[in-house]
């Protein structure tokens, strides 16, 4: 005699007995939590769709409108203009005014190199002097 249909009922002991693991398994452990496989990417087809052929040149002159003003984004700055010469004249204005900045560094440069030399020599002819009197 059998220990199941000793203690149970028969339509219990009917069904087969379920493993231990599938007893006490914790949902969180089950397949259902499991993320699923990510599907692979296709690439993108533009078959139907036409080619972009827009000219990037558009968009480097950004201009903004505010009623009566007009402000132009250049070289990384908003500037007030209201005709499109003015802009060519503020970037070649500012160009010259950067190449006249670096030109005067250079220039005082020059300057403080050359009195370092001036006060060198003069030391040295300071201390000949005594010398010869």
């Amino acid at each position: 005699m059998q220990l199941a249909t000793f203690c149970c009922p028969s339509s219990i002991s009917d069904s087969q007995p379920l493993p231990f693991k599938q007893l006490f398994a914790m949902p969180l452990f089950n397949k259902k939590f499991e993320s699923k496989p990510i599907p692979v990417r296709q690439g993108r087809c533009n078959i139907g769709h036409p080619v972009a052929t827009e000219d990037l040149d558009d968009f480097r002159q950004i201009s903004l409108t505010l009623g009566n003003k007009e402000l132009r984004f250049a070289d990384g700055i908003w500037m007030h203009s209201t005709r499109k010469g003015d802009v060519d004249d503020m970037l070649r204005l500012n160009k010259k005014f950067r190449a006249l900045e670096e030109e005067n560094n250079m220039c005082n440069l020059k300057i403080e190199v050359m009195l370092d030399l001036l006060a060198e020599h003069a030391t040295e002819l300071s201390e000949l002097k005594p010398k010869e009197k």
